[in-house]
């Protein structure tokens, strides 16, 4: 088997069971703090980036990265078709929950797309996730864009609010 596809399909299986944990988490978080919310329909997911609805606002769940880690966070400009990705200036989803692990940082997405249309050189393309701090990278075979920014960029730029993960 070719590694190429091996690491594909490995690596979509990675970022589901992330996704699906992140979510799993999410919404017993939701539970357990008495905020309501409602998982979104297959389509809203993927047409429009929508995971749940809380309070009439819609909500796209983003599981913990290695860039989370290191106090940063990854950003999708355009997806792996080149189609508008999940940082965008379009009304839906309206909030961007990234998992901590401690937490899930809630970011307004019209903030966080302000913001990286302020500090990113997309243009600015490098080899590398791990570098692509304020510059543009799209992954080999792919029509992605993403960048980076630091997390205190956002914390001191964006319209934010955070949900503890109390779950042990």
């Amino acid at each position: 088997m070719n590694p190429k596809f091996t690491s594909t399909i490995e690596h979509k299986r990675k970022t589901l069971a992330l996704e699906d944990t992140s979510t799993k988490v999410y919404q017993q978080l939701c539970l357990i703090n008495n905020i309501k919310c409602f998982k979104a329909s297959d389509e809203q997911d993927i047409k429009n980036h929508i995971d749940f609805f809380m309070g009439g606002e819609s909500v796209d769940v983003k599981g913990m990265k290695d860039s989370s880690c290191a106090g940063n966070i990854l950003i999708e400009i355009k997806n792996v078709n080149g189609r508008s990705g999940w940082c965008n200036n379009v009304k839906h989803p309206e909030w961007i929950a990234f998992y901590f692990g401690a937490f899930f940082l809630h970011v307004y997405k019209k903030d966080l797309y302000q913001l990286t249309n302020t500090l990113c050189d997309l243009e600015n393309k490098v080899p590398s996730a791990l570098a692509c701090l304020y510059k543009g990278y799209t992954r080999k075979n792919r029509k992605d864009l993403l960048t980076m920014v630091k997390l205190q960029d956002v914390l001191n730029t964006c319209n934010h609010w955070f949900l503890a993960n109390k779950i042990k």
